[in-house]
């Protein structure tokens, strides 16, 4: 490992063939940002990961330049490409197959509520997703079998943190000091509840102020 985060950064913004302000407004930050990590006047970003699925190169090799280079499977962006909306929120387009990380429960209720730019929980693995998703999310196993038929445990599902969550979301949330949870979350008028899927857990009636750490939008299942 010879290189440095500064010529690696460098590199993999020439090998998606793009310019400092191009990455910078792909990554959502200042153009002056990108030009003091590649200067070696910044010796970390918390946009690591995005800088790196925007140029189509391995986050763990940016990072580290441990392993190879390139994303497997990923094709990086050309400079034509764009971000696209959904539901009314913009998202920046990943490459085809994209990765974000896989933390624990533990990790995961330890950042909730906290501000996104303090957002730096500790990596189990990586879990491949589709090409829309915010640059914030993350992935979480289901820790048991209160969300049955719908979700099994031990499947792995992508939580997007950037959203409040709605009347019929499937959401990670708590009430107070509670331990964070996975519930679908059911409005009726001015009353909220909690709700498993599995008819054998009580539905949560919640009292309080409710602390949305992020809505599920997707699920992701490995075979073995």
């Amino acid at each position: 490992m010879n290189s440095t985060l500064s010529e690696r950064i460098r590199q993999a913004r020439k090998h998606a063939g793009l310019t400092q302000k191009k990455l910078a407004d792909m990554v959502g930050i200042s153009q002056t940002a990108i030009h003091k990590l590649e200067g070696g006047g910044s010796r970390s970003s918390r946009k690591t990961i995005s800088i790196a699925l925007t140029c189509g190169v391995d986050p763990i090799w940016l990072d580290t330049g441990r392993g190879d280079m390139a994303l497997s499977g990923a094709p990086h962006y050309s400079a034509q490409d764009d971000g696209g909306v959904h539901a009314g929120e913009s998202y920046r387009p990943y490459p085809l197959v994209a990765r974000i990380p896989l933390i624990s429960w533990d990790e995961m209720a330890k950042f909730c509520g906290a501000s996104k730019e303090n957002f730096n929980p500790e990596i189990t693995s990586w879990i491949p997703v589709a090409p829309k998703a915010s640059d914030l999310c993350f992935a979480l196993k289901v820790p048991d079998d209160s969300m049955e038929p719908e979700f099994f445990e031990g499947e792995i599902i992508i939580v997007d943190p950037t959203r409040k969550g709605s009347h019929n979301q499937f959401l990670i949330a708590h009430e107070g000091k509670n331990r964070p949870t996975f519930k679908q979350l059911l409005h009726h008028g001015d009353l909220r509840y909690l709700k498993p899927m599995n008819s054998r857990y009580p539905l949560i009636d919640v009292k309080g102020e409710i602390e949305v750490c992020g809505v599920v939008i997707s699920k992701y299942k490995e075979y073995e």
